[in-house]
This record gives C-alpha cells, sequence and structure tokens, in this order.
C-alpha cells in the first residue's frame, strides 16, 4: 500500500475519534474569562499533549501486545466494536448538549478560573481529545501497518491530528458562531457514519484471520 493512503486512511480514522469540533464548545466554556493570548497558548498546548499521548501509545503498542498477550485480530475486533458503537450513539441518540459536544464537568470549570493552563492538559487533551476511542485507534493502526516506513506515516498522521486539533480550538470561537449548533450537529453525523464504516472494516478484518484458522482446524 503507498505511504501516501496508509498516512490518508489512519488520519481519517484518527480524526473521526479525536473530533476536535465536538470539544469546540468545552473549550470555549473553559476559556471564556481568559486573555486571547493565554487561550491561544492553551490550544497550543492541548494540540502537542494529544499529538505526544497518542505517539506514545503508537510506540509502545508492540509492547503492550505482548505484555498482556493481545493478539492483533482480538483487538481489531475490539476497537471496530467501539468505534461501531460510539457512531450509532452519535447517530441514534439525542442529548440535551449541543450535538457532538463532549461532556464537561464543573470541577473543570474551577479548574479553568484557578490556572487557565492546567485545563490545556486535563480535561482538554486527556480525555476530551485523546480519549480511549483515540487511543484504540492507534492501538489498532500498531500491527495494522507494521513496517517502519508504515509507522513513520502514522506517526506523520498523528502529528496532523494534533495540528487539526490545535488550528480548531484556536478558532474555536470564531468557527462555533460560523457553523452554530445546526452545522456541527450535521458534521458529527457525516463523521459518525465514516466512523461506523470504518469500525465494521475493522471488525470484518478482524474476524477474516479468526473464522480462516477455524476452518483450517475443522478441515
Amino acid at each position: 500500500m503507498p505511504l501516501w493512503k496508509v498516512a490518508l486512511l489512519s488520519f481519517a480514522a484518527l480524526i473521526t475519534m479525536v473530533n476536535p469540533l465536538a470539544v469546540v464548545p468545552s473549550f470555549i466554556a473553559l476559556t471564556v474569562n481568559i486573555p486571547r493570548s493565554t487561550r491561544m497558548n492553551v490550544a497550543f498546548v492541548a494540540g502537542i499533549a494529544c499529538t505526544i499521548v497518542m505517539a506514545f501509545f503508537f510506540i509502545a503498542g508492540n509492547y503492550l501486545f505482548a505484555f498482556f498477550g493481545i493478539t492483533v485480530p482480538a483487538f481489531q475486533i475490539m476497537g471496530g466494536v467501539l468505534f461501531l458503537t460510539t457512531a450509532l450513539r452519535s447517530l441514534l441518540t439525542e442529548d440535551r448538549r449541543a450535538p457532538g459536544e463532549k461532556r464537561m464537568i464543573e470541577e473543570d470549570v474551577e479548574k479553568a478560573d484557578v490556572d487557565p493552563s492546567s485545563i490545556a492538559i486535563v480535561p482538554l487533551a486527556v480525555p476530551m481529545l485523546s480519549g480511549p476511542g483515540a487511543i484504540t485507534s492507534v492501538m489498532v493502526l500498531v500491527n495494522l501497518y507494521p513496517k517502519f516506513d508504515q509507522k513513520i506515516a502514522v506517526l506523520v498522521a498523528i502529528a496532523a491530528v494534533g495540528a487539526v486539533s490545535w488550528i480548531v480550538l484556536l478558532g474555536a470561537v470564531p468557527l462555533s458562531r460560523v457553523m452554530g449548533d445546526r452545522g456541527r450537529a450535521v458534521f458529527s453525523k457525516i463523521m459518525a457514519l465514516l466512523l461506523g464504516a470504518i469500525g465494521i472494516q475493522f471488525i470484518i478484518n478482524g474476524i477474516t484471520p479468526v473464522a480462516t484458522q477455524i476452518m483450517k482446524t475443522a478441515g
């Protein structure tokens, strides 16, 4: 597979789970009373931290697989189920929050009042941007693209996701005004459809070698 395609597919899988647009309302609420320069710094640190977290799990993924004795098909199936359920939840359920908005607790707002820069890592980078879904995506990609040049392509995709997250948060206020609740809702539904398709493909990829092995054993 061409490296550009590896990078593109990895970016698509990761950006749908990170979904920085869903963090925009929480980012605005957390940074509403702080200077613009500080808000820019928070967005930058959040993007960097998100990138570092995903890169760490990508680099350490093989060791984690070996330590826990997890097979690649097992993680592909689990990742696919997580992607699919996340997509279905977004597509089929309604919530009082703005569409696609990720939860923010009162302690996060209190933390923002005390130290605005502290929210860049928690809760913005973790768990809002690089949460369980994003980490699962990275772990699936670990063995999906085992070659060295493919891993470099995935790392480039991770860096691109971090950069996009930074840019989105940087323009959170004007972007929120332009898109509005309806725009975020439409975007979230499109992202959910893409995420669901990726999840089903991961499940197929995981089940295929298992089914093949069962048929060989039975034969």
